[in-house]
């Protein structure tokens, strides 16, 4: 077995130039499998990482034997772990999803750490063909064959082998691997296809379940198709949001519509919260809240933005910072100041009430224009500046303890003007942060 998933590691140069790799490592056959394959190569350094979900009473033991056998296999080990339980209810998660989610970030950061190449993970084909199923019954217009060989820095290689030829294999060579009890279970629903559905299929046709990897093969090729058809439609990149020009988002068929709308959530991990339902439902103008994410359709562009809470903070007088999607950066220096400069607002820091703060906006929030009397809502100043509904919660508010002083982008406030008796100046300079694509 494992010549055969070595001979399709080197046809398809999976790891060619590939010199340290994380191996997912729950201490289950398919881990313990995966790690076995890629300790075979010399010039490769594999490193184990073990996430605790804290879902079990046996979660301990499983620990304490992964422990165990990195050490017999004198692998380096990585451990973490969360109350996945609490998260999944913070933040109106399945069991399933919080924890792909929890693993995956623990994974990506534990591959940044070690400056490694690929994530490993030991999904076989029962679990292609589980995760097939189950976002078939959940209505997945899209994704069906989410699970691939390669899919960025996730490499996948035992997806031609079903979980008892692993099991088998490991047995036959007196390999030890921990059973999960849950995997029993049919509180839940993988649990349930793999238990009833799939062994059904094979009853009615032996082949199903081949037949029904080279469909779910098939589909990822018409996926694929579209995406290229989608690939030349620029997406421009904010530090919290992303966006696309209506103009390009108008014309596409429903199904490319609802690639680009996955594709802009995916840069925030969030790919997978988009349903067709949403796409029927989209509004010519306004806003589409999912779990951890908004879209907003504007008549000029469209907005995927990232839900965040982002806390206030002190301003340094002489430094820099950063709050929603803005760079600011602050500096103390004599006057006079040429005060016509874009991007940049003065102030005569003996008038200002220090200290200077950053937070968002709050209800009732008002300000008073430069060179005006009368003070005015902040909502009616956003409004006026066509700032997106989505991005106002995020943007940044900047004030002292008599009130708002600036809304980069928006207003300045009128007090603290620069004039002929100002001893010190503070020079706020802002900039809203642009990605590359």
């Amino acid at each position: 077995m494992i010549k055969q998933i070595k001979r399709v590691l080197k046809e398809k140069k999976f790891l060619e130039g590939v010199r340290r790799v994380i191996v997912g490592y729950s201490g289950g056959p398919d881990s313990t499998l995966l790690a076995e394959v890629l300790a075979n190569y010399n010039e490769i350094e594999v490193i184990l990482a073990y996430f605790n979900h804290n879902l079990r009473e046996d979660s301990k033991d499983e620990e304490n034997f992964v422990k165990i056998e990195a050490k017999k296999r004198g692998l380096k080990l990585s451990i973490d772990g969360a109350n996945v339980r609490d998260y999944c209810d913070k933040f109106s998660f399945s069991i399933e999803e919080g924890a792909r989610k929890l693993r995956l970030s623990y994974l990506r950061n534990i591959k940044e750490d070690e400056n490694a190449d690929l994530i490993a993970l030991g999904h076989n084909l029962d679990d292609k063909i589980e995760n097939f199923f189950i976002r078939l019954l959940r209505g997945s217009g899209f994704g069906l064959s989410q699970m691939t060989y390669r899919d960025g820095d996730i490499l996948r290689p035992l997806l031609d082998f079903r979980k008892n030829e692993i099991i088998d294999y490991l047995k036959e060579n007196k390999i030890d691997f921990y059973t999960d009890p849950s995997n029993e279970s049919e509180d839940y629903l993988r649990n349930k296809i793999r238990i009833n559905l799939v062994p059904l299929l094979e009853e009615i046709q032996v082949s199903s379940i081949k037949n029904i990897n080279r469909s779910i093969d098939n589909l990822k090729d018409v996926e694929k198709a579209l995406e290229k058809y989608i690939d030349g439609i620029k997406i421009t990149r904010h530090l919290n949001y992303v966006e696309i020009d209506r103009n390009d988002f108008e014309p596409l068929p429903s199904a490319c519509k609802f690639l680009i709308i996955s594709k802009m959530l995916s840069f925030f991990g969030s790919g997978l919260e988009l349903k067709r339902a949403h796409l029927e439902k989209f509004p010519t103008r306004g806003v589409v809240e999912l779990k951890s994410s908004k879209i907003e359709i504007l008549p000029s562009r469209v907005i995927v933005m990232k839900n965040i809470d982002e806390k206030g903070k002190e301003v340094p007088l002489s430094g820099k910072t950063s709050y929603g999607c803005y760079d600011i950066e602050t500096e103390v220096v004599p006057p006079p100041v040429e005060l016509d400069v874009n991007g940049c607002e003065f102030f005569d820091l003996d008038s200002l009430d220090l200290p200077v703060k950053i937070r968002k906006r709050r209800v009732g929030d008002r300000i008073v224009d430069f060179g005006a009397q009368n003070n005015r809502k902040l909502k009616d100043l956003f409004i006026d500046s066509k700032i997106p509904r989505v991005l106002r919660d995020f943007h940044p508010i900047i004030y002292d303890k008599k009130g708002i002083i600036l809304v980069p982008g928006v207003k300045r406030g009128n007090r603290a003007p620069v004039n002929e008796r100002t001893k010190r100046v503070l020079k706020i300079k802002y900039k809203e942060v642009i990605k590359k694509r």
